[in-house]
């Protein structure tokens, strides 16, 4: 029976554009468009500006691009800036087996390596499939990783980043698997950034990134990998999961069921544990033209295990008062309290509205319980007004389009959150190109656009 590395490293070597389903293919477009529309949104915050800084002082010239400054570094330094930029506002996408934003390591990753060694668009569509398979696949038992204080993402983002890379370097399924378990002891970063409102989140699937490479890059040089990485008595689960149990899930419908299909995107840059309460916010702030200040009460309930909206996470719960944007961009409290007060949820609204007083007074307006019953997007609002009118809302007000999107509302997206940054003319190039990039022989000009 294979482990769980030989059977991820057997499917993920092997994967060819070719064996893609159309819809498989269209998703993946869907990921790479949406990741460079929400880099482009990040660049200018302050924790993507470390990066750069960072990036410019340990780095080395290279082949690969600094999206939006046109940088030419080495792969595994320009994935630095490129992936905290595509993080750092949270509305990046992520996946609900394994918790973690995908995108925001393997895509940094795939078009950094296809730069570096010349990689086709065909080449880039296949290692993005198997990179959001791999890494969420290996989060199998991601909620009790992160229950116990793990955050998923540095967890698992190691692996989605050394399926690309590996792909990239064109790894045989041996060094495939080497280079899959150099990563699971490369490994691991903790919640608590989330609950000091300091910057390491946003670095978390850079330092993914950079690990993918560098774990592909031994194996190709002769690293022997463990080959029980996932399922040792000290192996990655039951290490940060504490379990051994459920592990070989993994391995389930492997190359007949991709979880790139399964991707869930943002709406509102917050926690995607917060993407219904805040859609709901939104629809019945729509519905009834809810007047801020009229507002007594806010009431929302969770589901207690949730497999999507949850707040048994580190952060969510915060209600302020905001030190920091990162705070903000966690809190489930705030997230609705500023739609509430101005209509929608934006990064610029978030600077904005940090420490304004009102939005402040109806975060301590609101309260978070857990609810029986309930799961996926399931939840229940209540928003009493000063009158005593009570507002009721529920997962069924929430617009299923915004958190699975289509190519079209894609690239709607895109241009809402990059259009300032890239201007319109850059938009629509980047746009198209991706439309087509299985046709490309190669990525220069997307990432010479970014």
């Amino acid at each position: 029976m294979d482990t769980i590395v030989t059977g991820l490293a057997r499917y993920a070597s092997s994967l060819r554009f070719e064996q893609l389903p159309t819809e498989v293919v269209a998703k993946a477009k869907v990921c790479i468009l949406d990741i460079l529309g929400v880099a482009a949104g990040g660049f200018g915050s302050d924790n993507a500006k470390v990066a750069a800084r960072t990036a410019a002082s340990l780095g080395a010239p290279g082949k690969a691009t600094v999206w939006m400054t046109g940088e030419r570094m080495r792969a595994i330094d320009a994935v630095l800036p490129n992936s905290v930029a595509s993080h750092c506002i949270l509305q990046d996408d992520w996946l609900q087996v394994s918790h973690s934003h995908i995108g925001a390591a393997v895509v940094p990753t795939a078009l950094a390596m296809a730069e570096e060694t010349g990689a086709t668009g065909r080449d880039v569509i296949a290692a993005v499939v198997a990179g959001y398979d791999v890494e969420d696949r290996a989060g199998s038992l991601s909620v009790p990783a992160f229950t116990r204080g793990f955050r998923a993402s540095s967890v698992y983002s190691y692996f989605g980043a050394t399926a690309v890379a590996a792909r990239m370097l064109r790894l045989d399924q041996a060094r495939f698997a080497h280079a899959l378990g150099c990563a699971g002891s490369m490994c691991g970063g903790v919640l608590q950034p989330w609950n000091d409102g300091s910057m390491e989140w946003s670095f978390q699937e850079a330092f993914g990134s950079r690990a993918g490479i560098t774990a592909a890059t031994l194996a190709s040089n002769g690293l022997v990998g463990s080959h029980t990485i996932f399922e040792g008595s000290h192996g990655v689960n039951r290490s940060f999961s504490g379990t051994n149990e459920g592990e070989r899930v993994a391995l389930d419908r492997l190359g007949s069921h991709f979880h790139i299909l399964d991707t869930c995107f943002k709406r509102f840059p917050t926690g995607g544990a917060n993407q219904g309460s805040a859609a709901v916010a939104w629809a019945m702030r729509s519905k009834h033209g809810i007047d801020p200040k009229r507002i007594r009460r806010i009431d929302i309930e969770v589901p207690r295990t949730g497999s999507h909206e949850r707040m048994n996470y580190a952060g969510i719960g915060y209600a302020g008062p905001f030190k920091t944007v990162d705070q903000c961009l966690i809190s489930k409290v705030f997230a609705v309290a500023i739609i509430l007060k101005t209509g929608d949820m934006t990064i610029d609204a978030v600077r904005r509205e940090q420490r304004d007083p009102d939005l402040l007074a109806l975060c301590s307006r609101t309260t978070l319980r857990e609810g029986e019953g309930m799961d996926g997007w399931q939840l229940r609002m209540e928003i009493e007004l000063d009158d005593g009118t009570v507002l009721r809302g529920n997962g069924d007000d929430i617009d299923l389009d915004h958190l699975y999107l289509s190519w079209p509302l894609a690239v709607e997206k895109f241009h809402t959150v990059a259009g300032q940054a890239l201007g319109e003319a850059r938009c629509h190039a980047i746009v198209d190109r991706i439309g087509h990039l299985e046709t490309l022989d190669s990525v220069a000009d997307i990432v010479r656009a970014s």
